[in-house]
């Protein structure tokens, strides 16, 4: 009986986790469309393979044109921290 409550809670707060994430686009969502490289605008494939342990767990592609890194989201990745590039390299400090 309350292993069934917590499960419920459990299965509850994970798919909260994803409409959140969804909706706000952070690791957590689900992106169904395709992204273009913010570098290039090339479109990425919709079968990726994955070059870091970041892209094979979050999603994310490398542009195969100029090797830009990207999120699921599309949004470009600084390469050295893995962080996402929001502003100019001045504000990110």
């Amino acid at each position: 009986m309350y292993a069934n409550i917590i499960f419920l809670a459990l299965a509850g707060m994970c798919l909260f986790m994803v409409a959140y994430g969804t909706v706000f686009k952070n690791n957590w969502g689900i992106n169904m469309r395709r992204v273009a490289c913010p570098e290039c605008g090339i479109k990425m494939r919709r079968l990726r393979m994955p070059n870091s342990r970041t892209q094979a767990m979050w999603g994310g592609h490398t542009c195969p044109n100029c090797q830009c890194e990207m999120d699921k989201w599309g949004r470009k990745i600084n390469a050295g921290y893995g962080q996402l590039r929001s502003g100019p390299p001045s504000a990110l400090g």
